[in-house]
């Protein structure tokens, strides 16, 4: 009874919801999404612009804070082009490889942790203690016992992209609605069933915010990686930089860095709005703050 009353309850705004998918809200969102892109242009040409003029107006050396054109000028060298670009690939690559083995434990253990009182308690406690040792610390203990290969750098990176996603997919499938799953249960469905279209994407979202926060490790992770012992890599190139006094060129190389940072997130963000489709924007917008 208090089923089909809850039922009633929540079918009875659908009519008025219907008619507000009307031309005057798509102008709204259509302003909103334009406003978007607005804000963030104009505070980049402002900072673009305070760029070039700063350390000139001042006379700033290049060794401490090169001008924007001259970072652009190491930017676009021809002869550093090639290098930037392979070695590019080099981080990427150890980024991404790590990413999907720290993606996927992550995710596997989060729903063991969030499914599996006794494997909780057993295995969370460690979990977190290991967690809060920096890895940087532990970087030359991974060298020496994977090399100085790519693999080193794979494991750096799937140990700190590992935890974003543990913690998201095991607060995501927790903090489902206990009404909705007894709704289920009412009308017969079994365990896999609930889990399969109730659980799995009401945590979605949270999955994602946690997927978010791993790509942003990722990268970070394979350029520490690099620092420690690389022989190849955008890390390298931004030691070798340093060592040479090159101070453009470690901006160019952080350039480079923040804009791999920002077509991965774009990429996530796609892959969000297609797999969760059904979660409004705003809902979006929060989850991922």
């Amino acid at each position: 009874m208090s089923v089909t009353r809850s039922i009633a309850v929540e079918t009875a705004p659908a009519a008025p919801r219907a008619a507000a998918s009307t031309p005057a809200p798509r102008a709204g969102r259509t302003r909103r999404s334009l406003s978007r892109l607005v804000y963030p242009l104009a505070f980049l040409v402002f900072a673009l612009a305070m760029w070039e003029i700063i350390p000139r107006a001042f006379d700033v050396p290049t060794i401490y804070f090169p001008s924007l054109s001259a970072v652009l000028q190491a930017l676009l060298d021809p002869a550093a082009v090639p290098l930037y670009f392979q070695n590019s690939l080099v981080t990427l690559g150890e980024a991404m490889a790590g990413l999907a083995i720290g993606a996927f434990l992550g995710f596997l253990f989060g729903i063991l942790l969030a499914e599996v009182e006794v494997f909780r308690r057993t295995f969370y406690p460690y979990i977190v203690a290991f967690e809060s040792i920096p890895k940087v610390a532990i970087a030359p203990l991974l060298l020496i016992w994977f090399g100085f290969g790519i693999e080193s750098k794979i494991v750096v990176v799937a140990l700190l992209t590992f935890f974003p996603l543990l913690i998201n997919t095991m607060s995501g499938f927790k903090n489902v609605d206990p009404a909705q799953i007894e709704m289920m249960r009412v009308n017969g469905a079994t365990r896999g069933q609930i889990r399969r279209k109730v659980v799995l994407p009401s945590a979605l979202p949270q999955i994602f915010t946690g997927f978010e926060v791993a790509v942003v490790l990722s990268t970070l992770g394979a350029i520490v990686a690099e620092f420690v012992g690389g022989q190849s890599g955008l890390g390298v190139l931004i030691v070798q930089a340093q060592f040479q006094m090159n101070t453009p060129a470690v901006f160019a190389l952080l350039l480079i860095l923040g804009a791999i940072g920002i077509v991965l997130n774009m990429l996530v963000r796609l892959l969000r709005r297609r797999l969760i489709h059904w979660v409004a924007a705003e809902q979006t917008t929060e989850a991922t703050a």
